[in-house]
């Protein structure tokens, strides 16, 4: 019996697997960097996106414990609701200086859900958001508060803490 042939079973399996790792790549990593949106929505202080009207809070450092050499930035934001309140997508942090970004760190370092919701949510009721988010020590802001909306827009807000 030759090499290949007592090889086989393995060979497939390696080959499978390889696909898989790049798929999961592609979903995961190409996908979304190159998905396009529609528009940018610059904002001061509100924005509309997805059926609600959403209004920055304060901004807050060190408000919950963090490992060491680590910090938190606290952003809230509170909703208006509405008949036509949908979920917002995935809510980043970017500081503008060095393109580092962070997705809310809320549920890892075990914050309350009294404070509010943890993003947007379809509700017809005016609601609060607490974004919490795990920064290095050396990140000290400006920074981009990115929130995808449902229909392809993104709200943005600068947070300069």
């Amino acid at each position: 019996m030759t090499w290949w042939r007592r090889q086989r079973r393995a060979l497939i399996a390696l080959a499978i697997a390889a696909v898989a790792m790049l798929g999961a790549t592609v979903w995961l990593d190409v996908l979304p960097s190159i998905r396009p949106t529609d528009r940018v929505i610059e904002a001061e202080s509100s924005v509309d996106i997805a059926g609600q009207t959403l209004t920055l809070g304060p901004a807050e450092w060190g408000e919950f414990e963090t490992p060491e050499g680590s910090q938190t930035l606290s952003v809230r934001l509170s909703s208006t609701g509405g008949s036509a309140a949908d979920r917002c997508g995935q809510i980043t942090l970017t500081e503008t200086d060095s393109d580092r970004s962070w997705l809310s760190s809320r549920e890892d370092l075990d914050v309350s859900y009294d404070e509010g919701e943890s993003s947007c949510i379809a509700e017809p009721a005016s609601y609060r958001i607490l974004l919490t988010f795990l920064l290095p020590d050396d990140a000290d802001g400006p920074f981009l508060l990115d929130i995808e909306g449902s229909d392809d827009d993104l709200a943005r807000f600068r947070i300069d803490p």
